[in-house]
């Protein structure tokens, strides 16, 4: 059965540690204890809207991106890989991604050839 709370929490773990956060300095921007956040992580409890849109902006994410599902396997699996492509782009700057914009252009231009 699909657990919200653990998918939400697992979003919101990637993306901290995409932007090279420790939970400690998460909660202290948040205002909330570490062992609350790590709890939200584990999916151990209901995450309030009001919490999550602090967290979203405090990792300059949409909210939809902590809330977005999928239940086939084929797409949690393409899910999963975006997530981790994302994680590996987002402290990127502006420059560096379009380079790599133009490199994953050029390898799909000569896939479709």
């Amino acid at each position: 059965m699909f657990n919200i709370n653990a998918s939400v929490g697992k979003k919101i773990r990637l993306y901290r540690k995409a932007k090279n956060l420790t939970q400690d300095e998460l909660g202290e921007i948040l205002h909330i204890d570490q062992s609350y956040l790590g709890r939200i992580e584990r999916g151990e409890i209901n995450v309030t809207l009001e919490t999550l849109l602090k967290i979203s902006d405090a990792l300059k994410i949409k909210p939809s991106q902590l809330l977005e599902t999928s239940n086939r396997s084929s797409d949690k699996l393409r899910d999963d890989t975006l997530d981790k492509i994302d994680t590996l782009l987002y402290s990127l700057d502006v420059n560096e991604l379009q380079i790599i914009y133009r490199l994953i252009n050029d390898a799909l231009a000569l896939k479709n050839k």
